[in-house]
């Protein structure tokens, strides 16, 4: 043992001992507000708060007698492993034996808040890094208050006992208890003020490629997601929407004007038809019956009085505004004003609309009747779903009781800023009294849900004497993601937003004059941030425009970007660690590479795409190379299982993803004409971790960006074709 680390003034442990023996620990801290919390009323989970706070916890472990060891975890199982990564990190400190180590998901309520974010809201990256210092103090406490009690039980010294796999050992006096057998007493210690972190050095668990606490359940069909989730009397419920989803929950969608109850109600088994802000619900027995009077309904749609865009008419309206400035954003030395004249590079990119179209589809289950209300749901978002439905429903919020279920996939869809499937359900039940699940099907998602916006970027710059870039402007024209009202460049606060430019304000590259604008541009379609946020057009935009600048050089574009990033040296090493994975600069006959680099929530990559293009145009992928530095790795298999899914994930959307809009109405509704990769399609994927130690970053949504624009420089160096506008099917025949 050896570093120390000292709990803030405002975290602590609060332990107690369980009913029928051990023990039960919640590491707590305070804070001076609690936006996200929603609705009204105290929190019965927790002690009440004192003026001007209010209680927070971000870990509750139970050890039983029977030394099992369980850790409720906060944050939302999406797939990427918090329910396995989390309690990894406690169990460290603790000197836990893992075989014996379980995890529930937590209760919604202020208590499990991250401590990064002050919220249950899982998202950008930020569960490891929010909980890896105080998950780590818990377990240290935890395991001192274990010690102790086993020093006082033997009349010995604290310092001459060592702990390891769930027991306190006294190795001079040839004995050893569980936890278990001393979690009662340990109970009765106070908890250490300043509890002692291990050295990096010694950890056994964090580092180590642990099974999956979820895994067994996953694999034998017993987990529980929304969609198969039940409660007795359930009603089932699917709303027919509005065409083009325009201003929805009630804030001027298109509204309907009239419907068929009768044919509806005629369906054996549909029960009732009424109205919410998002549209006319049919409430049935079971879902194929509510899907029959769904279909029967004839809604009418009143036209919104808001404009119904085309997309080759949004396309045209940004193309434009890149001719003129935008909001600065970001100015570095004497920005682009040399950027006129014959020695300008200049290149425009142009992203589409895409949709999350998670495995899952949304589902909500709701039990409301007078005076209390229960919500199981698969979400990021718990406790500000909670609010939501608190203020729908008109009760405080301590009177909802929330329950978060796995999900299969979310993307970001599942942390929407309006909440908007978990009102719409609110809005069912407030109406219905009844138990009900409120279902969207694959096409509701993909044509009424809510999209990654559209964007045009356009990349200009002057090279000095060497071929570097001496002065690089970057203009945007997109939707922001945390507000979309009516004032084109006024569509926040702030007069712009910072996730809309990320990848252009935190450019990695040596580049002397920098100048960013953007137009925050108002369209009336819903847009919510998604895997990676803006960093999956901007990156792209970035790295294929480097890749433009090194062809103009005449240099290597791996070379070059080494040149560039000569004051990153993480960054750097991954790229040659990546570069020296894929043998970069040799690959097999007929095969071309691609190379790109992103850098997000404290940890970097860079990927190497290997593609052929053949003389009609069909592209086919061969390996993709990631190389990750996300600091300390706390568990190595789902780190890479994570690059892997983002690298799907964002070749996926590169080659296919598009919603297009025609009168405001999007054309694609499932997974036929909005596909994914295939399996046959899918290439060979290797990741190589470069661990540089240190606090770990967040990896969730750091494998999406680079890789796109690696695969279009790989497509680039296989035909001559630059490609300038997503998806790659417009350009290539995808093999």
């Amino acid at each position: 043992m050896a570093a120390r680390d000292h709990w803030s003034r405002r975290e602590f442990l609060r332990v107690s001992a369980m009913a029928g023996g051990g023990l039960l620990a919640a590491c707590s801290f305070q804070q001076d507000s609690d936006p996200l919390a929603g609705g009204a009323g105290p929190e019965p989970e927790v002690p009440p708060p004192g003026p001007g706070d209010s209680w927070q916890a971000n870990a509750f472990v139970r050890i039983a007698p029977d030394n099992r060891i369980t850790i409720l975890v906060g944050s939302a199982e999406i797939g990427q492993g918090t329910s396995t990564a989390v309690p990894m990190m406690l169990a460290e400190e603790l000197d836990a034996d893992w075989s014996l180590v379980g995890w529930e998901q937590s209760p919604t309520a202020r208590d499990y808040a991250n401590p990064k974010t002050f919220s249950q809201l899982t998202a950008g990256s930020a569960t490891i890094v929010g909980l890896y210092r105080p998950q780590r103090r818990a377990g240290a406490a935890i395991r001192a208050m274990l010690v102790r009690a086993a020093a006082k039980r033997w009349g010995v010294s604290e310092d001459s006992l060592r702990t390891e796999a769930s027991r306190v050992i006294d190795d001079a006096g040839g004995r050893s208890a569980s936890y278990g057998e001393l979690a009662s007493e340990a109970a009765q210690q106070r908890a250490p003020t300043n509890p002692t972190l291990k050295n990096p050095a010694d950890f056994r668990i964090i580092g180590q490629a642990k099974r999956r606490l979820d895994g067994a359940d996953k694999a034998k069909g017993a987990t529980v997601f929304g969609s198969d989730f039940h409660i007795p009397g359930m009603l089932t419920a699917l709303i027919a929407r509005p065409p083009a989803p325009i201003g929805r929950l009630g804030s001027g969608a298109d509204t309907p004007e009239r419907w068929n109850h009768e044919a509806a109600l005629a369906v054996p088994g549909v029960e009732a038809v009424l109205a919410v802000d998002a549209g006319v619900v049919v409430v049935a027995q079971d879902f194929w019956a509510a899907k029959q009077g769904r279909d029967r309904l004839d809604v009418q749609w009143k036209r919104s009085s808001k404009p119904h865009i085309g997309s080759g008419e949004q396309r045209q309206r940004y193309t434009a505004k890149l001719d003129s400035p935008g909001l600065v954003l970001q100015r570095k030395g004497r920005g682009a004003q040399g950027l006129r004249g014959s020695g300008v590079i200049s290149a425009d990119y142009h992203f589409p609309y895409l949709a999350h179209a998670p495995m899952e589809p949304l589902n909500v289950v709701i039990d409301h009747a007078p005076g209390r209300c229960e919500i199981w749901t698969g979400t990021q978002w718990p406790d500000g779903d909670r609010g939501v439905a608190a203020r729908v429903l008109g009760m405080q919020t301590s009177q909802v009781k929330f329950h978060t279920l796995p999900s299969g996939g979310s993307f970001g869809r599942r942390a929407c800023s309006a909440h908007d499937f978990v009102d719409e359900a609110a809005q069912v039940a407030k109406v219905l009294q009844k138990p009900v699940k409120v279902l969207w099907t694959r096409e509701d998602d993909i044509r009424g849900g809510y999209y990654r916006p559209s964007a045009s970027c356009r990349l200009s710059a002057e090279l000095d004497t060497q071929g570097l870039p001496a002065s690089l402007s970057a203009r945007l024209v997109t939707q922001s993601l945390v507000g979309n009202i009516g004032l084109d460049e006024l569509a926040t606060l702030g007069g712009a937003e910072s996730n809309s430019a990320q990848g252009l304000t935190d450019l990695p590259y040596a580049i002397p004059n920098l100048l960013v604008d953007a137009h925050n541009s108002y369209d009336p379609v819903p847009v919510l941030w998604m895997r990676s946020v803006s960093a999956g057009f901007n990156v792209h935009a970035r790295e294929c425009f480097i890749d433009e600048l090194a062809q103009a050089a005449g240099q290597d574009p791996l070379q070059y970007r080494r040149r560039l990033l000569q004051a990153q040296p993480r960054l750097l090493a991954v790229l040659d660690a990546a570069a020296s994975a894929a043998g970069w600069g040799a690959p097999p006959a007929g095969h071309h590479q691609g190379i790109a680099v992103f850098s997000a929530y404290g940890s970097h990559i860079a990927q190497v795409v290997e593609a052929s293009v053949d003389e009609t145009s069909g592209l086919k992928l061969h390996r993709v190379v990631s190389a990750v530095d996300c600091g300390t790795a706390i568990n190595p298999d789902l780190l890479i299982a994570q690059i892997e899914s983002a690298v799907v994930f964002s070749l996926s959307s590169a080659m296919f993803g598009e919603i297009t809009l025609e009168d405001g109405v999007p054309q694609q509704s499932n997974f036929q004409d909005y596909p994914m990769l295939r399996m046959y399609q899918t290439p060979r994927i290797d990741t190589v971790l470069v661990n540089s130690g240190g606090e770990p970053g967040g990896v969730g949504e750091l494998g999406v960006p680079a890789v796109s624009a690696a695969l279009a420089n790989a497509i680039f160096a296989a035909s001559g074709q630059r490609i300038r506008e997503l998806p790659l099917r417009k350009h290539v025949r995808i093999e």
